[in-house]
This record gives structure tokens, sequence and C-alpha cells, in this order.
């Protein structure tokens, strides 16, 4: 029998139902006996799915007291493995619906009342079929039965996007059948509201800015954008992408991208975006970026202005390499170093081959012998490291050092010799925590003495 005669026959026996309702007779008996198995042959033939049926691998069903919107939604489906979550009390119904469909189901028992072990439940069946097309099914069952499929559906399609959620609805219900108007029941997949509002990918993005993630963030931030049509969040996007590049070292292209934000910030739909609050500071940082391409282009190292804004970036970058101390070493001690070289050529040295006067090496070679004793001959390289910088400006009384604990200066020297020994220098030890935080504590404090006002930090949301 075709699926058009099955409709017409069920619209015969609906007009036959409602003549005996209006009689004031029991529905009940001539539903289940002519209207039911119309209804089920149906959805057999030609499951009314919307928007048209697909059939799925895996379907999971929470199953409550009726058991008719869960053998529909079976059908719909189409599903070849199937999972019946049941509690005690709908156990009865656990062989109609396998009998009906015509499909052997696996059930899993649950308490009515337990959400989190109903979503354990369901994570653990899509870590089963993972990459499969499953359909989760939240027509049937008590109140937390389908909470906890609902929230294990919408949350978990962001580790499983190929689940879909579905339901058996219909364009009708008539409280006199306690039932929907037979005919009228269909089956149809419903939206994330997570995706549809965007909030989650807000959330994330939120959480990835904070952490550092910044290529992440500016896709999240896009994409709330996309679905919530609000177009501020996409110069969330562009602030991320500026960090981003930042954090990669690729100055010109943060320089370019945070120009454009600035222009977009200008445009009257936007006047009001919160970023334009913190304007100041963006145009500060834009001027940093500047700063920082001219230093690199002259290669002055006597650029106070440039030189405290790439070591701003640098310890910046320090910061956030913090849980990976291999790394927060190279930011450290580059910082450092940078901030060195620049007083020192404030004082005249010449970096690339440092030739200092027979006075100043004898001072150097003194305040070196301070800083170790139990070195044999003092020789002064061709070159200077960190330790040989620090101590020349220590020698020609450079006022960022003059009043320097000599306790800390004896620290100092061990932990700036351990940067040559380092593994990812040209040595084999791993660098120490307490040797890196030594320091970053003084690249801050000759930073902060430069007195220019260098923050490279990403602006908070």
């Amino acid at each position: 029998m075709g699926a058009e005669s099955l409709r017409n026959r069920l619209e015969e026996a609906r007009k036959t139902l409602y003549e005996r309702l209006d009689r004031g007779e029991d529905p009940t008996p001539f539903y289940n006996e002519a209207v039911w198995p119309l209804l089920l042959a149906l959805w057999r033939e030609d499951p009314p799915v919307r928007p048209r049926f697909q059939p799925y691998e895996v379907s999971i069903h929470t199953v409550g007291t009726s058991p008719e919107a869960t053998i529909l939604a079976i059908l719909g489906t189409g599903a070849g493995r199937v999972y019946l979550l049941h509690t005690e009390e709908s156990q009865r119904y656990l062989e109609r619906i396998q009998r009906e469909t015509g499909r052997e189901a696996y059930p899993i028992r649950v308490d009515k009342s337990d959400v989190t072990l109903i979503y354990k439940t369901v994570a653990e069946l899509l870590g089963r079929h993972r990459g499969a097309r499953v359909a989760l099914d939240l027509t049937s069952g008590t109140k937390a039965m389908t909470s906890g499929l609902a929230a294990a559906a919408f949350f978990l399609q962001r580790i499983h996007p190929e689940v879909q959620v579905v339901y058996v609805d219909n364009e009708g219900y008539d409280p006199r059948l306690r039932r929907p108007i037979p005919g009228t029941e269909y089956l149809v997949r419903l939206p994330n509201p997570h995706e549809v509002l965007g909030d989650v990918d807000e959330h994330l993005a939120r959480s990835f800015y904070r952490e550092g993630e910044f290529k992440k963030a500016s896709a999240y931030f896009y994409e709330t954008a996309k679905k919530t049509g609000q177009e501020g969040f996409r110069l969330y996007g562009h602030l991320a992408k500026v960090y981003h590049s930042w954090k990669d070292l690729d100055f010109p292209k943060a320089k370019k991208d945070l120009e454009t934000l600035l222009r977009d910030l200008d445009r009257d739909a936007h006047l009001n975006h919160p970023l334009n609050a913190r304007r100041k500071d963006l145009e500060a940082q834009q001027k940093g970026l500047s700063a920082i391409l001219a230093l690199l282009e002259k290669k002055d190292l006597s650029d106070k202005e440039g030189v405290a804004w790439l070591a701003a970036t640098l310890l910046a970058g320090y910061e956030g390499a913090k849980g990976h101390l291999p790394l927060a070493a190279l930011y450290a001690y580059r910082a450092l170093e940078l901030l060195l070289q620049h007083l020192a050529a404030g004082m005249g040295l010449d970096l690339e081959a440092p030739r200092p006067t027979p006075e100043e090496e004898e001072a150097l070679k003194a305040t070196l012998k301070a800083l170790l004793p139990t070195e044999g001959e003092i020789r002064i390289p061709e070159r200077f490291g960190l330790l040989h910088l620090l101590a020349y400006l220590k020698a020609k009384d450079h006022p960022a050092f003059r009043h320097l604990d000599p306790k800390r200066l004896q620290g100092l020297q061990g932990a700036l010799r351990a940067r040559n020994k380092a593994l990812l220098i040209h040595g084999l030890e791993g660098p120490k925590e307490g040797d890196v935080d030594q320091v970053a504590r003084l690249a801050r404090e000759l930073l902060k003495g430069l007195g220019v006002e260098a923050k490279a930090e990403p602006i908070p949301l």
C-alpha cells in the first residue's frame, strides 16, 4: 500500500474517530485498533520529516510512558542502531517499541531524576560512535531525562558536530484525545540555541582571548558576529588578530590590523562600541608598533622609544609563556639583553665592536672580578654578552646600577651566565625558574627606568 493511499485511509479513520468522540464515546479503543496502525504504516512507508528524510546511523531516545512518540521518532530517524534510555517504569514498553519499529534496540536503564547520569551516558555513547551521524530524540521521557539529553546534545555538538537533536512535533494537539491530532505529527531537527544565539561562541572567544589564544579567539568572535548579526563582535575579532600578529612578532601586520580596527571604530555605527572607551590605549599601542618598526628598520639601539616598546613586547611574551619555562626564559633574557644594550649604547659603547679605553677596561675587569671572585684571569671578549654588559654599566656607574645590592648582583651573575649553558641556546642545561625570574625582574626595573609608558599587554575585554 502506497503512502498516498495510507494518508487517505488515515483521513477517513480520523473522521470516524472524531464522530465517535462527538458522541461522547471513549476514543482510545478505536484509536488503538484503527488509527494507530495506519499512522504506524505511514511512518514506515514515508516518514514525514522536515526538511527532508535523511537516515541516521545511530539514534538515542529517552523513553517515557507514551511509547508512540518514541516509535515515530525511531522510524523518522531511520537509524540502524537504536539506544533506548528507559526507567524502571517505562521498561515495559521496550518490547512493543522494538516490535512496532522492526528494529532491535539496546536498552540502557537510567534513573528518571538523575540528569548527570543521563548526560554521562549520552557522552559515552557519542564517544563510542565518534564520527557517525547520530540523532538525539527529546520527544519522550521525564523532564529530567529530556533535560539531561538536551544538555548533553547541545553542548557536545561542539565536540561531535555530526550530532543532531530531533523531536516529534505536530501541527495540532487535541486535549480531548490527550494526544496530537492523528496525521499531523512530523519529525523535525531542533537548532542548537547556543549556535543560533552565538552565546557559546562568545564565551569561547573571550576565554581564548584571556588565555592568549588570539587566533582561536578571533575565529570565534567572527563566528559570533555571523550568527548574531552584531557587527560589534567583528571588531573584537579584529583586535584578537592584532594581538595574534603581535604575539608572533609580526609587527607590520599587527600595525596594519590595528589601523584597520581604529578606522572601523571611527564609523558612526561603532562610535558607542566598548573598545572606543579604550581608544587612547589602542592609539598608544599603534604608536608603539610604529616605534618598534622604526627601531627594526634603523637598527639604532639608542632609540629609547623603540627599545622600550620592544622590551615591553618581550616581557609580555615572558608573562604569557610562564607555563613553558624554556620559552619564558628566551623572552626574559632577550628583553634584559636589549635593555642593557640600549643603556650601553647610550654611554657610547660600540655594541658591534666594543673598544673600552684602558681605564674603562681596568674598571670593567675589577667589576667582573668582584662578581666572579673564584674566576681566574679575567678576559674581555670581542663582543659583550649579558654579564659583560651589566659589568660595563656598573663600572661606568650608570644610575640604573648605582644602588643595586651587591648580593643581588652576585645572584644575577649566575643567572646571566646560565643563559649560555641553556639547552635552547648552545648548552645542555635546562633553565631554572629562579634564574629566569631574576632576569625578568631586572628587565622590568630597567624598562620602568626608561620613563616610557609602553604597555604591550592585550587590552582586557
